[in-house]
């Protein structure tokens, strides 16, 4: 679902079609992969800010 959203460009109900599916299933495919990926990554937010201001 990652590659079909993100390398593929397509939104939730363009998958959805592509994939002949609900966009529900979309989204909560695509809910699951997130919380792989980021377990994967140590529990981190990649898109998380990772600076706090106090570096001035």
């Amino acid at each position: 679902m990652l590659l079909i959203i993100a390398w593929g460009e397509l939104g939730y109900d363009e998958a959805a079609i592509a994939l002949d599916i609900p966009i529900g299933t979309v989204r909560s495919r695509l809910h699951r992969a997130r919380q792989r990926v980021r377990a994967a990554l140590g529990g981190t937010d990649p898109t998380a800010d990772s600076t706090d201001g106090n570096d001035l």
